[in-house]
């Protein structure tokens, strides 16, 4: 015989008094379970706006007891069923309509937290909870009339979803807790070794620093630098030297008085800081190279059989003295030269290097990439607009030829120059020229007189490797630092332009121009520039008259170049 009693039962997780029925002396078990009912009338459920639950009122639990007993009757008549919590909870999606218009349709679930007590043992996870699931799940359409705190609602209830009586598989598990463990030391491993690699790649960049050190790296640290947009490519890094801000201004100074004294109405628009760290890395790679020959006998100076060898010792004691004027801690002869451009050309010169330069013309003193020490000489190869612009970069010095008068003597036309259009001579790694500028005129040449009467210079390299821009500067007014001069008076029959063609480095030019030479008093440092042998202007089909009395014997030496 079955007693259905109602019973004031206060339990822990609730605050409102619970009904329990079908009471048994005998109690085996107890399975907390939730179900969540479909509400297949969605219509009869009105709820106020901005409400998305309802709590239904425990006069509303015996209609819920009683489904949940008849959906359980094929497993047991005898099965208590204590509700703690039922509401009504509204669920919205948006959905497509008409495939151009999203709507928003609401679903509504009923939710009940029970408790079954069962007169038999059965415990999670067994068999029996798989029946007791089963059967709740075919609960058929069931009418109910719910009372909550928001009306009372007609509606119809089917096939809840339940939960709480199947665990989670103790396999599965330890299956997900050891793929976590092995993902979580994956993780470790991982980030340190990334760790370790950054730390090893920044003690290796300092052990680097250590060993290369000197005027070629960055010359202000780069947390007082600031990156400038510019066009240069994405290899290279500008920083503009403001001379305003106490760290720049130090620096700044020191590249003016680099320049030397600026002549006529040069003005300095702006200077910047550039690094190309590919570049930067190969320069250093190459001091190693350059280092390790140093010591080889192919690369030592050999000058017994050229003509007037104590000239040409002069000529590299004075390359020597250029050299010494720049700190490093390697054992490398390193010069600070000086290159005049067109602004335009920069993002190929500090993003790809200065080999292109070298294939434009054929060149005075051999085809390469030509500098100067001389930011005087090197502003007269800039174009005379706002494009103009100086380069000062790093060169690494290996066994340098000195190219005399000798070899470009004033009676040989300048295709006959002994290393025109040629590369490096024999195992000579670069060509340094002595430039004559003692009088007012200047043809570019090295002076009969000897390197004491040269007020310039010029440096042919071969290899872009050895080259490392560091500063660009940006020219204000164009022009070169000194006025333009008139031409040399020797060339009689040679016509002159009155006014001087913009020049264009590395670029053939069919007139000769010329250039006052003016030298930097008391300047020995002079930064290189790459100059232009086109502009020279070859113009060798003209009746020319000398007014040298005497000239040396050109010495081509043919046989030994190459």
């Amino acid at each position: 015989m079955t007693l259905v009693l109602p019973l004031n039962i206060q339990h822990p997780h609730i605050s409102h008094t619970q009904i329990c029925y079908n009471v048994y002396n005998h109690i085996y078990s107890e399975l907390p379970i939730q179900l969540s009912y479909t509400i297949a009338t969605p219509g009869s459920i009105n709820l106020p706006p901005n409400v998305t639950s309802s709590v239904v009122y425990p006069e509303s639990y015996p209609q819920i007891v009683k489904m949940i007993n008849n959906s359980l009757s094929n497993v047991s008549d005898n099965i208590n069923v204590i509700i703690y919590e039922a509401k009504i909870v509204q669920s919205t999606e948006q959905v497509k309509w008409k495939k151009s218009i999203a709507r928003s349709s609401s679903s509504y679930y009923l939710y009940v937290n029970a408790t079954l007590q069962l007169p038999f043992e059965c415990h999670s996870g067994s068999k029996c909870t798989d029946e007791i699931q089963t059967a709740l799940e075919e609960t058929p359409l069931t009418n109910l009339k719910l009372s909550t705190a928001d009306g009372t609602f007609d509606t119809k209830v089917e096939k809840p979803t339940v939960q709480g009586l199947k665990p989670i598989n103790p396999q599965a598990n330890y299956i997900g807790l050891i793929v976590g463990i092995v993902l979580a030391v994956l993780s470790i491993l991982v980030l340190a070794g990334v760790a370790s690699y950054v730390i090893v790649q920044k003690r290796k960049a300092l052990k680097l620093n250590k060993q290369f050190q000197g005027d070629f790296n960055l010359p202000i640290d780069q947390k007082y630098l600031k990156k400038n947009q510019h066009n240069y490519g994405s290899k290279v890094s500008s920083y503009e030297l403001d001379e305003t801000n106490p760290f720049h201004s130090p620096f700044a100074r020191l590249v003016k008085n680099w320049m030397g004294p600026r002549k006529g109405s040069f003005e300095i628009k702006m200077m910047e800081i550039v690094k190309n760290r590919d570049k930067f890395n190969h320069f250093r790679q190459q001091i190693e190279i350059v280092e390790s020959r140093q010591t080889q006998s192919a690369f030592q100076p050999v000058f017994d059989k050229e003509s007037n060898p104590e000239e040409r010792q002069k000529v590299l004691k004075q390359l020597d003295g250029l050299c010494e004027q720049v700190t490093n801690n390697r054992k490398v002869n390193i010069v600070r030269v000086w290159h005049g451009c067109n602004k335009q050309l920069l993002p190929q010169l500090l993003g790809e290097g200065f080999a292109s330069l070298g294939q434009l013309d054929e060149g005075w003193f051999g085809k390469g990439m030509y500098f100067s020490s001389s930011a005087e000489y090197a502003s007269r190869y800039c174009p005379k607009n706002e494009d103009a612009c100086l380069i000062m970069c790093y060169v690494l010095v290996l066994n340098p030829f000195p190219v005399i008068y000798d070899d470009a003597p004033e009676d040989v036309k300048p295709e006959k120059f002994r290393f025109y259009g040629r590369g490096n001579h024999r195992t000579f790694q670069c060509h340094y020229i002595p430039v004559s500028g003692k009088e007012s005129t200047m043809d570019f040449r090295p002076p009969l007189e000897g390197v004491d009467h040269a007020g310039y210079d010029e440096l042919v390299v071969f290899e872009s490797a050895n080259i490392l821009p560091q500063i660009v500067v940006h020219l204000k007014t164009p022009g070169p630092l000194s006025p333009e001069i008139q031409p040399i008076p020797a060339f009689i029959d040679a016509p002159i332009p009155s006014k001087r063609k913009d020049c264009s480095q590395n670029h053939h030019s069919s007139h000769q121009h010329r250039f006052i030479a003016s030298p930097a008093e008391n300047q020995f440092e002079m930064n290189m520039i790459n100059v232009s042998v086109g502009n020279r202007g070859d113009n060798d089909g003209f009746d020319r008259r000398w007014q040298v009395d005497r000239h040396r014997q050109y010495d081509r030496d043919d046989d030994n170049d190459f």
